[in-house]
């Protein structure tokens, strides 16, 4: 096995092997982007290089958000949207990952202001999270609220 991403609170000795990485409205990218680790990575590794300001840390800062709902350091969660972002646009990740021979995908989206629909002024969109594993070819929920995926994560089910 190689080792690519280990979660101490994925069970401790649990290996992360990212799959797929999608987001949107997230750190400097003002649309949809995705990364497909298995097409750049055929052979299991892979580097992440560029200048700075490229939105390196922002891949890793995507993973850790959609497993812990936390980015590193001291950032609040707020800055994970982008600046670019139109009003309407939703800030979401998608992490696919494999552990232990087991396909997951975990999605977030942080709390955000858009403009209400009708009338003026804003209103509050709720944070979401949700958790899925692939069986036999679909995906199917083992999470779909914010407490269950801390829950299903933290405590190594996943």
């Amino acid at each position: 096995r190689r080792v690519l991403f280990r979660s101490p609170a994925l069970g401790g000795a649990g290996v992360v092997k990212p799959i797929r990485l999608e987001l949107s409205c997230f750190g400097p990218f003002a649309g949809r982007e995705e990364i497909d680790f298995e097409s750049l990575a055929p052979h299991g590794l892979f580097v992440v290089a560029g200048p700075t300001g490229t939105g390196k840390t922002t891949i890793f800062d995507a993973m850790t958000y959609a497993l812990y709902g936390t980015l590193p350091g001291d950032r609040p969660i707020e800055s994970v949207r982008s600046q670019h972002a139109g009003p309407d646009d939703e800030t979401w990740v998608a992490f696919e990952f494999e552990m232990e021979g087991r396909r997951w995908r975990a999605r977030r989206s942080p709390a955000w202001k858009r403009p209400k629909r009708k009338g003026t002024g804003s209103t509050e969109e709720r944070a979401t999270a949700s958790l899925e594993e692939r069986v036999d070819g679909a995906w199917i929920p083992r999470a779909s609220a914010i407490a269950e995926v801390e829950r299903q994560i933290g405590r190594g089910h996943v």
